[in-house]
């Protein structure tokens, strides 16, 4: 058996599959954030930490910085949640500040 390399589009499909098929934009990550920081959903978090990534990606391509910068930010947030160690409070009143600098993503 001869192993292929995963290319970026099978990246994208596999991702957007864990994500219930919905398409990955800011909304659905802010309503996943959400999730993962008021509830502690670890299913939430781990999806909303991949989508985020992607998102992430999207607006480095962009040469949106600002956006990109904010995206690392909820991911550090996402993973000191699944550890244990979140900031949840302060993390749920960033994503609006996530929301107006990332709009148009």
């Amino acid at each position: 058996m001869i192993a292929r390399p995963v290319t970026v589009a099978g990246l994208v499909l596999l991702l957007a599959d864990v994500a219930g098929a919905q398409p990955i934009s800011l909304p659905v990550v802010l309503n996943g954030a959400h999730r993962c920081l008021q509830r502690f959903d670890e299913r939430a978090c781990e999806q909303t930490l991949d989508q985020a990534e992607l998102l992430q990606q999207r607006a480095a391509s962009r040469e949106a910085y600002p956006c990109q910068t904010l995206l690392l930010g909820l991911q550090a947030d996402l993973i000191l949640q699944q550890l244990g160690s979140g900031r949840s409070d302060q993390a749920v009143d960033d994503l609006g500040s996530i929301q107006r600098g990332c709009a148009g993503l």
